[in-house]
């Protein structure tokens, strides 16, 4: 039987199928973001990768490169966060789960306020019960670009669910106690950094009333984020390269004016 191709589309990626009598090969691209002057262009910037021998349950992997078959090989040596976590809650950790340009992770409840129902948590901050010990590391990790990454290669690039959290390959039970340490303290000099930055906002719903709720920034803190992902570079084994790919991943649109934080609340 000849070869032929066969493209798939949606509204995040493309998938290239290769086809003949013996084998079938899956091509990706990476999920692109693009300023409206630039859509004459985009598919001459499509290139695509070989994801044939990656497979997730319910996902395929928007990769466009080697460096990130790389990067994910070497991730998916360690156990995934739901294996090695201890059932026991000790801490919760506090994540908005509609991201655009930064997962924003907290080890406090953001302010939420509305004329309804009073101070409560917003629907879009979504609790992590987790052990003491094992908090800060989580949100070191979730505020990462290399999470950041992650999410971005498997989910539906809008909505952060559990699933995206409980397969991440962290390896906990392989993480030295430096690793740990040096991350708590990442941690605390973030959550100084994001309360430093952030903004009170307020606006207006006909369901709720008057709504008042921090807005918080991450972009500000890169220099933190970035220490992070250096960090957790020596847990992963990642070269300079790899690490050089991870905190400059996406940046274009992440540093830019659209890379600020989300815009209103429930």
């Amino acid at each position: 039987l000849p070869s032929y191709l066969l493209a798939l589309t949606n509204d995040l990626c493309i998938y290239v199928t290769l086809h003949d009598a013996i084998n079938t090969s899956l091509f990706s691209s990476r999920y692109h973001r693009w300023h409206e002057e630039f859509r004459p262009y985009l598919f001459t910037l499509i290139q695509h990768t070989d994801i044939s021998t990656i497979t997730f349950p319910n996902s395929m992997p928007k990769i466009h490169m080697a460096l990130e078959l790389s990067i994910l090989r070497k991730s998916k040596l360690l156990k995934s966060f739901s294996k090695v976590l201890v059932p026991r809650i000790g801490s919760k950790v506090f994540f908005h789960n509609a991201p655009r340009y930064w997962v924003r992770a907290m080890d406090f409840a953001p302010y939420f306020w509305n004329e309804r129902d009073g101070e409560q948590l917003s629907s879009h901050v979504k609790i992590l019960p987790m052990p003491s010990e094992t908090a800060a590391v989580m949100v070191a990790v979730l505020n990462s670009s290399l999470f950041y990454w992650w999410f971005i290669l498997l989910s539906n690039c809008r909505d952060l669910i559990n699933r995206e959290i409980d397969n991440f390959p962290l390896g906990l039970d392989s993480m030295s106690e430096a690793i740990k340490s040096q991350l708590g303290k990442l941690t605390h000099e973030l959550m100084i950094d994001f309360k430093h930055h952030k903004q009170r906002k307020e606006c207006q719903y006909k369901s709720t009333g008057k709504v008042v709720y921090d807005e918080f920034y991450p972009k500000y803190s890169k220099p933190i984020i970035d220490e992070i992902d250096k960090v957790l570079a020596q847990h992963y084994g990642f070269t300079e390269e790899e690490l050089d790919f991870i905190i400059n991943y996406d940046i274009k649109y992440r540093m830019g004016r659209s890379g600020d934080s989300d815009e209103g609340e429930d």
